[in-house]
């Protein structure tokens, strides 16, 4: 009976190696032939689950962002309120970018080096991002029909939200000096501010 191989199992173990890879020589200094030596195999067996190293990196971006779709499809069909739902949004992805350190920092590499290289990155990064704006546009939107938001201006209020979601990537990548109980608190103070409060607490808030 011969070997039975789990080619998905191998397909993750060649895409974490590879991120590895990435991250301790950058993506220009790492080759095909260095991914198939980390992970011992041959070129040849490589080239049955990828063609070069650049599909490697886009589906190890992919997979991260199909992880995000499914945590905001069970957020999105609750039954809570608009700004619950986008308390939630907002800490799945802070959560996501936590757990995805390494390959958020060769992200961050790769499009730097792109930038360098005269390469216009705002297409690229436009198409990894529209979803998350959409989502919190579509909420804000939500959540200004239902009275639950102030009376602000819809797209503004998305790129503040986004805003709080890039200076994480940014203290996550660059300062090195991210601390996720205090960045969520920072992302949930932020919505509070975009909140209408409540009459209960509006009370308090002339009684004090």
């Amino acid at each position: 009976m011969g070997i039975v191989i789990d080619h998905e199992a191998r397909k993750r173990a060649i895409i974490a190696k590879s991120i590895q890879l990435f991250s301790e020589q950058g993506y220009d200094g790492v080759t095909y032939q260095k991914i198939a030596d980390s992970c011992a195999i041959a070129r040849t067996t490589l080239y049955k689950y990828f063609r070069n190293k650049r599909h490697i990196f886009n589906t190890a971006i992919w997979e991260v962002s199909y992880l995000l779709i499914e945590r905001f499809e069970e957020i999105l069909s609750s039954r809570t309120s608009t700004v619950d739902r986008l308390d939630r949004v907002m800490r799945a992805v802070l959560t996501l970018l936590f757990e995805q350190r390494v390959i958020l920092t060769v992200i961050l590499d790769y499009v730097l080096a792109a930038q360098r290289a005269g390469q216009q990155m705002d297409r690229t990064i436009s198409r990894h991002t529209i979803g998350l704006r959409r989502i919190l546009h579509r909420l804000v939107v939500e959540g200004l029909r239902k009275g639950e938001l102030r009376r602000i201006n819809a797209t503004l209020a998305t790129e503040l939200l986004y805003a709080q979601m890039e200076a994480a990537v940014l203290r996550l990548t660059v300062s090195q000096n991210a601390d996720y109980d205090e960045l969520s608190r920072m992302l949930h103070q932020t919505i509070q501010n975009l909140t209408v409060p409540s009459a209960g607490s509006r009370s308090k808030s002339r009684r004090a």
